[in-house]
């Protein structure tokens, strides 16, 4: 019965992608080990510290007339520590954001209080950032000296916020909703544009069932909008005795993906994951390849505000 209430529960986060909207941000593919930089509430849920960092390099070898190192590419680092006080969680990401000559550079701040129930525990953060843009000016305009095109180099400095909620079941359900650009900062660049970076409304859910003996299948759906348009990620992982993944993913009106990965170390503290994406739709304006790194060591011993707690076969303390 818990299994088709799992699956039912699933199929209507997955109908409810089709009547959203839409996605400005960057993505990785391996977002479901990591959705703290888009979701503040998610931070210290887990009761797991960790550092992680995401390299993706989108539709490799594009190259456009005028840039000839015009593919976006996005770097992630984050650090995520479980708090033992008023608030459970607290993180920091720094993100570099490369497409053609626009570069963002963001620093994030993310803390979060959390109560347990019964049935589960809910969440809620904040994430007060910084948002640095600069803009190199190698396109070829037609209309030279137009008032909104930017005159050589500019760079801006703006405050930003992102707030979330997340719940997650105490049996492995789990979903969560954010929206990142709230105060919609702008950067006209000297120009009279506005350039305005619109708010970003993001839901996440998945769950985790077992299909064969030391093998779990963790479907997960990552739905963005800025009310505008609309995209969503459809993932399924399985995992083989908590060590070794591989799974699929669609990306609506863009690509296929193969999610990779393996856990070393001890603990599988230390994991490494890759994904390959091939685009679906509109290959004559993109390069039809993708890639992503992914590597994340988990701290055990870390956490702020206490001791966690070790348990033994004969006492924890």
């Amino acid at each position: 019965m818990k299994g088709s209430v799992r699956i039912v529960s699933f199929g209507l986060l997955f109908f409810v992608s089709f009547l959203g909207y839409g996605q400005n941000d960057f993505f990785f593919n391996h977002y479901m080990f990591n959705p703290s930089y888009f979701n503040p509430a998610w931070v210290g849920t887990d009761n797991q510290a960790f550092v992680a960092a995401h390299h993706r390099s989108q539709w490799a070898g594009y190259n456009a007339t005028s840039d000839p190192e015009g593919a976006p590419t996005t770097q992630l680092l984050s650090l995520v520590v479980p708090v033992k006080s008023t608030f459970s969680g607290f993180g920091v990401s720094v993100s570099n954001d490369q497409t053609g000559p626009l570069n963002s550079v963001q620093a994030r701040i993310s803390v979060s209080a959390m109560k347990e129930f019964s049935f589960g525990k809910i969440s809620v953060g904040l994430m007060p950032s910084l948002n640095a843009a600069s803009i190199n000016t190698r396109y070829r305009f037609v209309d030279q000296g137009d008032t909104f095109i930017p005159s050589g180099s500019e760079s801006q400095l703006k405050p930003n916020l992102h707030a979330g909620v997340y719940f997650q079941s105490r049996n492995e359900y789990f979903i969560g909703a954010s929206v990142e650009n709230i105060l919609q900062p702008t950067f006209d660049f000297g120009t009279q544009a506005s350039n305005k970076i619109p708010a970003n409304y993001i839901l996440m859910g998945g769950t985790s069932f077992g299909i064969l003996r030391d093998l779990v299948l963790k479907p997960t759906i990552l739905i963005r909008s800025d009310l505008n348009t609309y995209t969503y990620d459809i993932s399924a992982i399985a995992m083989y005795q908590d060590k070794m993944w591989g799974g699929l993913a669609f990306r609506r009106a863009e690509s296929l993906s193969i999610l990779l990965g393996y856990s070393f170390l001890e603990g599988n503290k230390l994991k490494a994951g890759y994904s390959f994406d091939y685009v679906v739709k509109d290959q004559d304006a993109k390069e039809p390849t993708s890639h992503e790194v992914f590597i994340r060591y988990d701290l055990p011993d870390l956490v702020f505000g206490g001791r966690k707690a070790v348990k033994t076969p004969r006492f924890t303390f």
